[in-house]
C-alpha cells in the first residue's frame, strides 16, 4: 500500500461527473483540497474508478465483493449503476496494487479522515 495523488490521467477517461458540477469547479475542480462528491458509473466497458486502486476497475469484482467500500470510507451513496465517493481529488491517499491486497487489508489507514470527508456532505438532501 503506498500513498499517491490522484491518477489524473485515468481518472479523466473513466466513467464520472460532479455530484454538484457548480460548487465542485468553484472549488477548484480536479485540483481542489476540498472533499469533492463524484459520481462513478460502471458502464459496459467497466469503465468505473476507484480511488483506493487509483486507476480503472470492474466495480463488482474489484470492489463490492471484496467489501472495499466499507474499508475505504470514501462512499457517499449508491445510484442504481452509479456510486458517488468523497474525497479531495489534490490530496494523497492510501492505495492498493490489487484485488488480494484488498481483500486482506482491514481498514485503509485514513479511513477516518475519508469519513470526515462524507460527514460535511451527509447533512445535505442530494436527489
Amino acid at each position: 500500500m503506498h500513498k499517491l495523488k490522484l491518477n489524473i490521467e485515468v481518472f479523466l477517461q473513466t466513467s464520472w461527473k460532479w455530484l454538484d458540477p457548480v460548487e465542485s469547479e468553484s472549488m477548484g475542480g480536479k485540483d481542489s483540497l476540498q472533499p469533492q462528491a463524484i459520481y462513478f458509473f460502471a458502464d459496459e466497458k467497466n469503465r468505473s474508478f476507484c480511488r483506493r486502486y487509483n486507476k480503472e476497475v470492474n466495480f463488482k469484482r474489484d470492489v463490492e465483493d471484496i467489501n472495499l467500500c466499507e474499508k475505504c470510507g470514501m462512499r457517499f451513496w449508491t445510484y442504481r449503476a452509479a456510486q458517488i465517493c468523497v474525497f479531495s481529488p489534490a490530496e494523497e491517499y492510501h492505495t492498493i496494487e490489487s484485488r488480494s491486497e484488498g481483500k486482506e487489508l482491514g481498514n485503509f489507514p485514513d479511513r477516518d479522515l475519508a469519513l470526515s470527508g462524507v460527514a460535511s456532505f451527509e447533512s445535505r438532501s442530494w436527489e
